[in-house]
């Protein structure tokens, strides 16, 4: 016992070595550099405080963050009800079409809805022209079509949360108030809804949080409308390069949503609703009645304008010879396209080996470690684990550009720094947290028994880790892997701010084909990305069945 006490404290100090090099330091750097930096003591707060334009960004990100999410809570809540509470037929369907904007990299969706209704070449506007109309009846490139875009990217997190609470939900509360001859409708309205607010509110902080970080929606559809977020300006900063504005935009971004999760915490924190009894409940299903039918039409045309034609344009248009093609030639398509960023051009090519290479290393990394924190958290009572398991936490909580500076504010003047290294370091920062939750969870349903019956039969800790703890968990380590390489192998946020110049990923290289005007490359590179980041989330949704289906 002693000596596995040992072991357990050497991978301790190793855990917590790691935690403080990659995560601690660069965030000490940036909060640092924020109060000495190249031009003085506490310039970054002299340019929150003194620049006007910086007042102009923050605005900006709030504004869009706010009218974001109050239309993110205006579809996520009553489509979860719909899927969840009610009758609604193809509900299955739904759901998955619910998520598919929402598992595609943000610029992917960008790039989608800058084909279909971009002015002048976009397909909305090609087809209002056909029928005789001049101008343009919509433009992407405006302040309503960057709502639209991150509305539908992010509705999905309300959406989650709330059909996650409504399934979880004791219907014993509505129960009482149908039977008190309340109308169904009516007790959604009186009882369901306040039953499952703070849950609206943790997916409206979610989708918040989440529109305050993005930067590819607003780089390819807000710069164009000239409406810039604070985002987009760190990145326009170390274009310069001018690190202590960078660090400024960045302290802001931290503070705006670090006031976020404070009012979500101040506001729900104290109150405590009741609603899982502990015993197996079937939430109750309301029947629509005559206006089924109806409602359902509704809700898929609604999935299909958001959801599957937004995708489809973009498959169609990879296939294009240019933008200006008619549409009804088959010598207006060609496959060149896929031919020229798969094969042909040296940039794309570089930056597919670049970002398959980092998500391969990193996803594999950020497992192995993310499962040792997560047996040191779970399984033992060293002391500092739950301090290791916030550290690990917090990268993903901020956004991915603040992520980015600090590792460039912390490791500028080392030897990682401008290599292609640099790009999985800074994956393995990011989402580190992807592979210690999911292993936390897979660990947390493994009886403690099993380890200790091995341990007295004189197995050693390795023995133990291998013979019984690694197979039972295999599929979340599995699960955890895909996790991480799904959102590393197609990442704009973090890349764009630390890729060295001969080594950019294909999030960056896309995004510069776009910037470039090569916009048939541009959608082939993201139609390839759309195929392998779905695949990859239907082999997840396969593992993660299977391991329910085990007990696991």
């Amino acid at each position: 016992m002693e000596r596995r006490m040992t072991f357990t404290q050497i991978m301790w100090l190793f855990s917590l070595v790691v935690l403080l090099v990659t995560i601690a330091y660069p965030l000490f750097m940036l909060i640092y550099k924020s109060l000495f930096g190249e031009k003085g003591f506490g310039y970054a707060y002299k340019v929150i405080v003194s620049d006007p334009n910086t007042w102009v960004y923050a605005f900006n990100t709030v504004k869009l963050a706010v009218i974001v999410t109050f239309f993110a809570i205006l579809i996520g809540v009553p489509l979860a009800f719909f899927v969840v509470r009610t009758d609604l037929p193809g509900r299955k369907i739904v759901r998955f079409l619910a998520v598919l904007p929402f598992i595609l990299p943000p610029y992917v969706s960008a790039i989608a809805w800058i084909q279909l209704a971009a002015p002048y070449v976009g397909y909305i506007n090609r087809i209002w022209k056909a029928l005789g109309h001049s101008g343009n009846l919509i433009n992407i490139y405006s302040f309503a079509g960057l709502v639209l875009v991150m509305t539908l990217k992010f509705y999905v997190y309300v959406f989650l949360t709330v059909a996650a609470a409504l399934e979880q939900m004791d219907p014993s509360l509505e129960e009482a108030a149908r039977m008190s001859g309340a109308h169904p409708f009516k007790v959604a309205r009186d009882v369901t809804i306040p039953l499952v607010m703070p849950s609206i509110a943790s997916g409206a902080l979610l989708a918040f949080v989440a529109t305050c970080a993005n930067f590819g929606i607003p780089a390819l559809i807000g710069d164009r409308a000239h409406y810039y977020v604070l985002t987009t300006r760190i990145y326009s900063t170390l274009s310069i390069p001018d690190l202590d504005k960078a660090t400024a935009y960045s302290i802001l971004l931290v503070i705006l949503t670090g006031v976020a999760l404070l009012i979500q915490k101040k506001s729900f924190g104290e109150k405590r609703y009741t609603t899982l009894t502990g015993k197996t409940v079937r939430p109750s299903v309301i029947a629509l009645g005559k206006h089924k039918g109806l409602i359902a039409l509704f809700v898929f045309i609604f999935l299909a304008l958001t959801s599957v034609i937004p995708l489809f344009s973009l498959f169609f248009s990879a296939f294009l010879k240019n933008l200006y093609s008619p549409l009804t030639s088959l010598s207006s398509f060609t496959i060149d396209n896929f031919k020229f960023v798969l094969i042909q051009d040296e940039t794309t090519t570089t930056a597919l080996r670049t970002s398959i290479f980092s998500a391969l290393l990193a996803s594999t990394i950020v497992t192995l470690f993310g499962a040792l924190l997560a047996y040191m958290i779970v399984k033992t009572n060293v002391k500092g684990r739950l301090f290791m398991d916030w550290l690990s936490s917090v990268p993903y909580a901020l956004p991915g550009t603040v992520v980015g500076v600090a590792i460039i504010l912390a490791f500028i003047k080392t030897p990682i720094f401008n290599t292609l290294w640099i790009i999985p370091f800074a994956y393995f920062v990011r989402y580190l947290s992807y592979g210690v939750r999911t292993t936390v969870g897979s660990l947390l349903q493994i009886d403690k028994t099993l380890e200790e019956a091995s341990l007295m039969c004189g197995a050693n800790w390795l023995t133990t880790m291998k013979n019984i703890v690694l197979p039972l968990i295999k599929p979340g380590l599995i699960a955890a892997w895909i996790l991480v390489f799904m959102p590393t192998l197609s990442e704009l946020t973090v890349s764009i701010i630390i890729y060295p110049p001969n080594h950019p990923t294909i999030g960056v290289a896309t995004y510069n084909l776009m910037e470039e005007g090569q916009y048939t490359a541009a959608y082939a590179l993201s139609a390839v990305v759309a195929v392998v980041v779905i695949l990859a989330q239907l082999v997840v949704n396969r593992i993660t069945g299977k391991m329910g289906a085990r007990g696991l």
